[in-house]
């Protein structure tokens, strides 16, 4: 069964990755089929995508499986050291992977999300998931920490005057320089939210695509709750996620805000609408629990 790479992927990953895409999209199609060959697979159903990654449902031995291949970047080989160091527990199965962890064979899951189920049970299995997932780092993971260099100086670059409140800006700021000091020895997801909790057979509901870092969950607080149409609730969503995860719900609301900044001075500069913008000016506003002390 030959592939044709979907058009939403290529021009996702055009938009995303520039002149380095094409040579991949050309490629992509030997790379299935370089994989289904290496690992005995067959395809099995109508490939599904993200904004740079195929995947597809295959056959491998009598055993369903799902053949995930990436545009090359460094986030794939942390995506599948996560996944080794979990070892199936809240995530699916890493079953194979590539020498250059561009492409993985996978436990299938799905196809059904969270987005499927009510916002409050949806928040609560969140939590859940990222608190099972809180588990003690190997030593070499890269830590949330060190992202906080280049994230302050986006935010610094993309912070004109005039979108935003300056002291809104300011209090992203204080946020970023505080996760600069986290020292937090657990993983984290990542990019925790509905779309990436999907349904499964060996546990109700299994986590896919971490990016695998040492850090607080309270980071993922801001994707869980911001992935909506509706600007109501947000606080008591923003409290459930945390006792769910066992995290401060103060510092995930101070993630939220601050995120919910960056998101939407990116959105303003690029015309993406990845989260809803009244939405990320109610995070952004203050719609949340109070900020606490620094410890």
């Amino acid at each position: 069964m030959s592939v044709v790479v979907p058009a939403r992927l290529a021009k996702a990953v055009r938009r995303r990755e520039g002149a380095a895409a094409e040579a991949w999209l050309r490629e992509l199609p030997g790379l299935v089929e370089d994989a289904c060959v290496r690992w005995d697979c067959q395809i099995a159903g109508s490939p599904l995508h993200g904004e740079t990654a195929l995947v597809l449902p295959v056959e491998c031995a009598g055993q369903a499986a799902a053949l995930k291949i990436s545009f090359p970047h460094q986030h794939c080989a942390a995506e599948a050291a996560a996944l080794k160091h979990f070892d199936g527990a809240g995530v699916v199965r890493l079953l194979e992977a590539s020498a250059d962890s561009n492409t993985l064979l996978l436990e299938r899951v799905g196809p059904a999300t969270l987005e499927t189920v009510r916002v409050e049970e949806a928040t609560e299995i969140a939590g859940e998931l990222a608190r099972r997932l809180a588990v003690p780092a190997p030593a070499g993971t890269r830590a949330l920490s060190s992202t906080t260099g280049p994230w302050l100086a986006q935010l610094d670059q993309q912070a004109m005057p005039g979108l935003l409140p300056k002291r809104e800006v300011d209090r992203a700021r204080e946020l970023i320089a505080f996760l600069a000091d986290d020292r937090t020895g657990t993983m984290l997801h990542g990019d925790l939210h509905f779309g990436n909790v999907l349904r499964a057979r060996r546990e109700p509901w299994l986590a896919i695509d971490p990016i695998g870092w040492r850090g607080t969950a309270a980071f993922d607080a801001f994707t869980v709750v911001a992935r909506r149409r509706r600007a109501d609730d947000l606080t008591a969503l923003i409290t459930r996620f945390s006792r769910a995860a066992q995290t401060d719900p103060g510092l995930a609301a101070r993630c939220c805000q601050a995120r919910a900044v960056s998101a939407y001075l990116h959105q303003e500069h690029t015309g993406g609408a990845w989260f809803d913008r009244d939405v990320l000016l109610a995070l952004i506003s203050g719609t949340s629990p109070p900020r606490p002390r620094p410890r």
